[in-house]
């Protein structure tokens, strides 16, 4: 038996019960462990975000292959046009629609990127990779609305002489737009 037990047994006393525990304020400031609700919210918008992210990079595979054989046909419809020969014209339909179906990807590319939920801010660490891809495609986002700007514009001038030096101007942004392109894919892959 302990001495001070055995001391208040043999004088009556009874012994000293235990100090009570500090009061509590009802909150933890670090909890060991987040809430439930908010590991199922975070782990349901990172599942959200891959699946757009893999979507996006699919429409951008899509968008590369496109915008290279618009690319192609272009310069083959603008040497059919321009070049000094006879025009067939036959390079004209599969350029505009080959042009539709890059705009519509490149289109649906962005916005998978851009409406992809962000539920870790990403911190700052100067130029990497994914900062050469999205300012890369901004510039191609600037050079495919001046394409289609000046596409539309180049076909309303038929017949005046200024519809040459739109045409070349066309092909240029064209040749632009694709190297912004291949700069974003490319600071990706290497």
């Amino acid at each position: 038996m302990a001495p001070a037990l055995a001391l208040c047994l043999a004088l009556g006393a009874a012994p000293a019960a235990p100090p009570p525990p500090p009061p509590s304020f009802g909150f933890d400031l670090l909890p060991t462990e987040p809430a439930p609700a908010a590991d199922e919210g975070l782990a349901r918008a990172l599942r959200r975000r891959r699946t757009m992210l893999e979507l996006h990079q699919g429409f951008g595979i899509a968008t590369v292959a496109l915008m290279a054989a618009t690319v192609l046909v272009g310069q083959l419809s603008y040497s059919d046009r321009f070049s000094g020969g006879p025009a067939t014209g036959r390079w004209e339909l599969p350029h505009a629609e080959l042009e539709a179906g890059t705009v519509v990807s490149f289109a649906t590319a962005g916005l998978l990127a851009l409406l992809a939920p962000v539920p870790i801010p990403k911190k700052s660490e100067g130029i990497d990779s994914v900062t050469v891809h999205k300012w890369s495609m901004l510039a191609a986002t600037i050079g495919m609305a001046s394409e289609v700007l000046l596409g539309i514009l180049t076909v309303s001038r038929e017949g005046f002489a200024n519809q040459a030096s739109l045409a070349t101007t066309h092909l240029v942004i064209g040749y632009a737009t694709a190297g912004a392109m291949a700069t974003g894919v490319g600071a990706l892959f290497f």
